[in-house]
């Protein structure tokens, strides 16, 4: 089965129509690692499309505070901010099912979880560390994750933290999961963080949305990218001060 995996889709509804019509001939389910709220402009439309189509799908940090299951005290200025404009535009619909979403869940023998195993709301895995506590925490040989908006994978192929390997996603790289324990992102569909694709005034034209394929009986992960017209999302983003 060839599953398409998404994360960080944060209110998007164009970066996220975008990674869905680029892998429709390519997948055969779809899980979402959470945050499909945050940031954007486009709440309801992003949630409603998930609950669609997605055959699992988590909460993230964003997504808890949006229906008030989490205060945003953590939150950066930044965020809460436009957690508060999340917050005042959401359907009852929308908080309804951001109300049933677990933030972590096994699925066919692979964790999924939006943040690190040994946290899955707040917990960041960005270097060999992070790792090796994410790695001490899993019950399985494979954990999908988010949060972080990195594309990203990290191997351990043995119980020693120094040989942690590190692999950042480039577009089209392959990773054989057959081996070893992994931690696997797929980075951001709404903002990507990694230095190549985080969005800027100078790039709106030509945004990138990441995603990835995990693909379980060929036992491979494959990191992808896809481009598309961010100037209407940034154009709603104005109107609502998200910008």
């Amino acid at each position: 089965m060839r599953i398409l995996v998404v994360s960080d889709i944060h209110a998007n509804i164009d970066a996220f129509e975008a990674v869905l019509s680029d892998s429709r001939q390519d997948r055969d389910a779809i899980y979402c690692l959470g945050d499909l709220v945050g940031y954007g402009p486009d709440p309801d439309a992003c949630v409603s499309l998930a609950a669609e189509v997605c055959d699992a799908t988590l909460a993230g940090n964003h997504d808890l505070a949006a229906c008030r299951r989490m205060d945003m005290s953590s939150f950066s200025t930044h965020a809460r901010q436009a957690m508060e404009w999340t917050r005042s535009n959401l359907s009852s619909e929308t908080i309804a099912f951001l109300e049933t979403l677990p933030v972590s869940a096994e699925k066919n023998g692979i964790l999924l979880s939006h943040g690190s195993p040994a946290d899955p709301v707040w917990g960041y895995i960005l270097s060999c560390e992070d790792a090796a506590e994410a790695f001490a925490a899993l019950k399985c040989s494979i954990c999908l994750f988010g949060h972080t908006h990195v594309p990203s994978a990290f191997v351990s192929i043995s119980d020693d933290p120094s040989k942690i390997k590190i692999e950042y996603g480039e577009p089209g790289h392959i990773l054989k999961t057959g081996t070893g324990s992994l931690l696997l992102n797929p980075g951001s569909v709404g903002f990507p963080r990694d230095a190549a694709d985080a969005h800027a005034s100078d790039s709106e034209r030509r945004a990138a949305a990441r995603y990835a394929v995990f693909d379980d009986k060929a036992e491979t992960w494959e990191f992808k990218r896809v481009e598309y017209d961010l100037r209407s999302t940034v154009k709603r983003m104005r109107k609502a001060g998200l910008w």
